[in-house]
Formats: C-alpha cells, sequence, structure tokens
C-alpha cells in the first residue's frame, strides 16, 4: 500500500468510528415527537376538562394572549388557571378540535401551530356555538419537559369578536 492508501483508510476508519458518536448526540436533542405529545396532552387535558392536566404543561411565567379573554395578557400559571377555570365555569361540552397542526423546534423552543375549532355551550343554553381561528403555543424545554411560555389564539371572523366576560354575574 502506498502512502496515500494509509491515509485514507485511517481517514474512513476515524470517519466511521466517529459516526455512532454523532447519531448518539442527536438522541438526545430535542425533538418534535415530543413536542408533539406534550402539545396532544394538554388539548387532551382541555377537553376533558382536567384543567390540572394542562396547567402541568404550562410554564409559571408563562404568557396568554386570546382574543377576549378576561386575563388576556396577563402573566403566570395563575393567571392562565384564573381564565381557564372562568371559562368551564361558564361552559359545559366544550371540545377544542385542531387541524393543519404544524411542529417546529429551534434550539430549546419549540412552536405547536395550526387552526382550531372550539365547539362549547355557554351557561348550558343547549346550543353549541362554534369558534374557529388559528392558535400558536410556544414551548420552552425545561428540565427535559416541553413547558408552554406563550399561548396564542385569534378568531378567523374578519371583525374582532366582541369582549365578552366570562365572570358569572353576581
Amino acid at each position: 500500500m502506498t502512502r496515500y492508501s494509509y491515509i485514507l483508510v485511517g481517514i474512513i476508519t476515524i470517519s466511521v468510528c466517529a459516526f455512532p458518536t454523532i447519531a448518539t448526540a442527536n438522541d438526545d436533542a430535542p425533538n418534535v415527537d415530543t413536542l408533539q405529545a406534550a402539545f396532544e396532552g394538554a388539548v387532551s387535558g382541555l377537553n376533558t376538562g382536567n384543567m390540572e392536566a394542562f396547567l402541568r404543561t404550562v410554564h409559571d411565567e408563562a404568557l396568554s394572549f386570546y382574543s377576549c379573554g378576561p386575563t388576556s395578557g396577563k402573566q403566570g400559571r395563575e393567571a392562565c388557571a384564573l381564565d381557564w377555570q372562568l371559562f368551564f365555569n361558564t361552559t359545559s361540552d366544550a371540545r377544542f378540535e385542531t387541524e393543519n397542526e404544524q411542529y417546529r423546534i429551534i434550539g430549546d423552543s419549540g412552536i405547536a401551530y395550526g387552526d382550531y375549532s372550539l365547539s362549547v355551550d355557554y351557561n348550558n343554553q343547549g346550543r353549541q356555538t362554534v369558534h374557529q381561528g388559528r392558535y400558536t403555543m410556544t414551548y420552552s424545554l425545561v428540565d427535559g419537559e416541553w413547558k408552554i411560555i406563550m399561548q396564542h389564539n385569534t378568531p378567523a371572523e374578519e371583525a374582532p369578536q366582541p369582549v365578552r366576560t366570562l365572570r358569572p354575574s353576581r
């Protein structure tokens, strides 16, 4: 063998030996499947009325922006909990369905976005109202778990929905 053949064999050997290390490093990186599972778990919690299951996915310092929510723009898990508690106290048979789901990961940040339909019966009146729009959930990877740090829902209607309080009348 010539000297160049030895060098070529050495480079190939080093490359083959290094490949498993590279593959292992990528296995530890956050992936879209875990982000999707976190999002679907949160939606499942909402659809079953299990607010605690949903709130487990919310970061302590999260922000929420809804078109007409009473705590829109407030910071923290408590504001989010209040918003959803008011919602569940004044509605029944609520169902949050998604379409055109997309997931992206950029470093330790994840984004879940798409279209939604929210079917709900307000104040047990016996009729379902359907709201449609777009959602964006931004996540941060905290101790190996995806936590919602920002949620934003925008109605699909051309004119903004009127502001309506979900607080029960006294």
